[in-house]
């Protein structure tokens, strides 16, 4: 009962607190669903659930962020081992909506730097670009809760430091959400 009372006051605390998008440093952290598509190479590695880490300057309807993500993905093929996908990309959010709207509708673009390490096959590594939409509302000036979908239209051209020609599409969409602490 007693958790269930301090449940109670601190949701009545954050409707209560006036809500707005706050300029300045952010920093968050949640949970991303990646599917990884593309080639037939990829055809046997199924969609998981990764960590995200997002940090950014909010300079109003625009921000600049950058985010690492961090996934481990089974894989059904025999013989194969379970593979990791790692990005870190630079992206640039346009809000649409109010400047101080408790809620934030945005698109993004940018790019990346990402990986795909599996044995016995060894890192995939290639760079790309991302395109996405996202929400983020806030419950007060420092918090907020963030949900986006990204494209990330990923060529993987590198193997273990040897060219891979031609390269392989790693196309891969992620869904995520993340809490946001603004400074």
């Amino acid at each position: 009962m007693k958790k269930l009372l301090v449940l109670a006051v601190l949701a009545a605390a954050l409707i209560a607190t006036p809500a707005m998008a706050k300029e300045g440093p952010y920093l968050g952290i949640g949970l991303t669903h990646v599917n990884i598509g593309g080639d037939d190479w990829f055809d046997t590695v199924e969609p998981a659930v990764g960590l995200e880490l997002r940090f950014g300057y909010n300079f109003g309807s625009i921000a600049l962020e950058g985010n690492l993500i961090s996934s481990s993905h089974n894989d059904t093929a025999a013989g194969w081992s379970d593979g990791d996908f790692r990005a870190l990309s630079i992206d640039l959010r346009l809000s649409f909506s109010q400047e101080h709207d408790p809620t934030q509708v945005y698109f993004l673009a940018g790019l990346g730097a990402y990986s795909f390490d599996q044995e016995p096959l060894g890192e995939l590594t290639g760079n790309g670009f991302n395109l996405g939409a996202g929400v983020e509302h806030f419950f007060n000036e420092q918090v907020a809760l963030d949900l986006r979908g990204v494209y990330r239209f990923i060529d993987y051209d590198e193997l273990e430091g040897f060219t891979v020609s031609p390269s392989l599409d790693g196309n891969t969409f992620t869904l995520g959400a993340a809490l946001n602490l603004h400074f």
